[in-house]
């Protein structure tokens, strides 16, 4: 039975501590009542809610392998890849590491996937081992092929 792969960015820390920074912020404007202070507990709520917003859609990466078959999530929606469906691979950089655009063949014409990997534990090496096994003739762009080597180089992926 396929597990998905955990998520590797603890939110719960960050979470915390802004909520408890949060709570002291808004005691203390609320306790000295100065001037505008209605509109600096509206910013800062506004804020807060922001970066939970924020750290919850972080939390929404999915990937799991179920042999020939690749689900992905990234926010809202599951993709579900089969291997021989896959066509492209494109690297692009987000602020956790590089994720990837996977462009599939389907039945309503192509689509992009994304796998986001940089979220994910064993998210690159999993990704990787299972084009080489599924899908070994995809078009692996610049950014791509590089990741694969620097697996290789470390053991993650034969």
């Amino acid at each position: 039975m396929a597990h998905p792969l955990e998520v590797s960015y603890n939110w719960r820390t960050p979470v915390l501590f802004a909520s408890i920074g949060v709570s002291i912020c808004v005691g203390v404007l609320i306790r000295g009542q100065v001037r505008g202070w209605v509109s600096a507990v509206v910013v800062i709520f506004a804020l807060w809610v922001a970066f939970v917003g924020l750290a919850y859609l972080r939390t929404r990466a999915y990937l799991m392998v179920d042999g020939p078959r690749l689900t992905v999530r990234r926010f809202r929606r599951f993709h579900t890849v089969e291997g021989a469906e896959l066509v492209a691979v494109r690297q692009f950089l987000t602020p956790s590491g590089p994720s990837y655009a996977l462009s599939v063949r389907g039945a309503g014409g192509p689509q992009r996937v994304v796998a986001p990997v940089a979220l994910l534990r064993r998210g690159h090496a999993t990704l990787f081992e299972w084009i080489l096994a599924y899908a070994p003739d995809a078009d692996l762009d610049k950014g791509s092929r590089k990741t694969l080597d620097q697996l290789r180089e470390r053991g993650l992926v034969l």
